[in-house]
């Protein structure tokens, strides 16, 4: 059993990363304010700008493998507060990556697809990063830092949804997709974006690829995606498609035009329209097209990593089967 420390352990891919991987390995949770309360995480409080304090932790813990999930991600507070995200995203990654002790033998870094411009898409690990708004340069800062790394490290840029963790009395920051799926099963019209694309993985599954990258050892630097590009009106027309039950299939054959109309009135409710990034009053420039091609790490696992189609089926199918987030 492998003794492994997970940064971030409160947010959306920390928590749900310490879910999955503590069914096999000795997890530890490490988080700033809300305490989570997973099953089988130890978890532990220390502030990634407490150097010292983050030293003692890690020399008690003596983790073999280091996950670093946590970061200001906010695009929009990053951008109003430069001097905070950069003390997060990048003095946070310098504090860890100093306080790992001599028994850490790799160091996983999560990244992001907002490293890149957007003005192409099908991004590669070999194309040159130009990020346009702080939270992407403060991430590709932590990038560079951890490529200086003693400790064998592995950096893997990524998109993901997922269920995010509450509890505990604290005000949950639900995802895009998460938001936009209350106001469908509430029947109420929800606006997406037509031209701005992404490659999102569910993160359950990302915490799969992740596991298994630790488990082979994989070093340097990859993309986790899925296999298919698509824009949030794409992903939001097939999730209503899936409320409304035409995603569902077995239904008995007098139900089924009765199943399709209701399928075709909630795709809908989903309204397109084109997305223009207009930076300033209090918001970031966002990229448009941050696809990215995983070929090179599927190739390295042996597998597909699936498309948005089956993400959305899986996550849905979590709630179904009384996943600990899902609501």
């Amino acid at each position: 059993m492998t003794r492994i420390l997970i940064t971030g352990a409160s947010g959306l891919l920390g928590s749900n990363l310490a879910i999955e991987w503590s069914k096999t390995d000795e997890i530890y949770g490490l988080f700033l304010n809300n305490r989570p309360e997973l099953p089988r995480v130890v978890p532990a409080a220390c502030d990634l700008l407490d150097a010292e304090g983050l030293r003692r932790l890690l020399g008690e813990v003596r983790p073999e493998v280091v996950v670093h999930a946590a970061a200001m991600t906010s695009v929009d507070a990053c951008e109003n507060d430069p001097a905070a995200a950069w003390a997060v995203n990048v003095q946070g990654t310098s504090n860890l990556m100093q306080a790992c002790p001599p028994a850490t033998r790799h160091l996983i870094y999560i990244s992001t697809d907002y490293v890149f411009s957007g003005l192409r898409g099908h991004y590669t690990e070999a194309d040159a990063p130009s990020p346009v708004n702080v939270y992407g340069r403060t991430k590709l800062d932590g990038e560079r830092l951890i490529m200086g790394s003693p400790i064998p490290w592995t950096i893997v840029r990524t998109s993901f949804f997922g269920w995010s963790p509450g509890g505990g009395g604290r005000t949950v920051r639900r995802c895009f997709m998460e938001q936009s799926l209350a106001s469908l099963e509430s029947w109420n019209t929800v606006t997406a974006w037509t031209n701005r694309f992404s490659t999102p993985l569910l993160v359950n599954n990302l915490a799969q690829v992740l596991m298994e990258i630790a488990r082979l050892g994989l070093t340097g630097l990859w993309h986790a995606g899925s296999e298919q590009r698509v824009s949030n009106w794409q992903l939001l027309r097939y999730l209503a498609k899936c409320v409304g039950g035409g995603a569902q299939g077995g239904a008995a054959e007098g139900a089924a035009t009765a199943a399709a109309a209701t399928a075709s009135a909630a795709v809908d409710l989903v309204k397109g329209a084109a997305f223009q990034s207009q930076p300033g009053l209090g918001r970031a420039e966002r990229p448009f097209d941050t696809s990215l091609c995983s070929y090179r790490l599927q190739a390295a696992l042996g597998r597909g990593f699936g498309d948005y189609r089956q993400a959305v089926q899986r996550w849905l199918d979590l709630r179904n089967n009384g996943y600990l987030f899902a609501v």
